[in-house]
């Protein structure tokens, strides 16, 4: 390995190091009540030395949201299997975005921060786009749509990309209600699971075809 490429591993090695910090901070207190000097505290490193890497706070929430979308991607991934039908492989996937809330929580936050924020003014919107082209999980959930809409199983008289970004919200939707909601839920006396439960079968009966499925 040269000089130059050991440089950039090093770098890359901090990058992540300092990522893995901020997480820790960011999980803990919030992004709005922790400061950059906590971050680079927790990295030990000098702030001067963190700025070289990260402009902001919201820079650092912004990789950690790509490192979230990842993780959620390679569930997606491992959540289908080829001898399902596309209509069954879409249910995967739903139970899987609940899933995903449930064991990492911290990082479905950090993705609702930014879902909640507008895509056009976001300060990172040509990183985000140039990372979507790669690794894209409403891309990817079109792709198994579509899958269903071949063979006969989902119906097909909704475009796989507007189903798709349908689902896509009404999920989110849900998913946000029963992670904030909580005092409500106890008050009605209605169980996070039921809702779910409940939109998962509203969903399955919605995209069906009927005389396939």
């Amino acid at each position: 390995m040269g000089i130059s490429e050991r440089k950039e591993r090093e770098k890359e090695q901090r990058r992540n190091d300092i990522i893995d910090a901020a997480e820790k901070v960011f999980f803990k207190k919030g992004l709005n009540n922790s400061t950059m000097d906590e971050v680079a505290e927790e990295a030990e490193l000098s702030k001067g030395t963190l700025y070289l890497y990260f402009k902001s706070k919201e820079e650092i929430y912004f990789e950690i949201k790509l490192r979230a979308i990842r993780i959620l991607n390679g569930m997606f991934i491992e959540s289908i299997s080829e001898n399902k039908t596309g209509f069954e492989n879409c249910m995967e996937i739903g139970k899987t975005y609940v899933a995903f809330l449930n064991n990492y929580s911290n990082y479905y936050r950090v993705m609702v921060y930014f879902e909640n924020n507008d895509c056009r003014v976001c300060e990172f919107k040509d990183k985000c786009e140039n990372f979507f082209k790669e690794d894209n999980p409403l891309k990817f959930f079109i792709q198994i749509i579509n899958q269903g809409i071949e063979d006969g199983t989902i119906r097909d008289d909704i475009p796989a990309n507007v189903l798709a970004q349908t689902l896509w919200a009404q999920t989110n939707g849900i998913l946000q209600f029963i992670s904030t909601k909580q005092k409500i839920l106890e008050f009605t006396g209605v169980k996070a699971e039921d809702i779910v439960y409940s939109q998962y079968e509203i969903i399955k009966r919605g995209i069906r075809n009927e005389g396939k499925s």
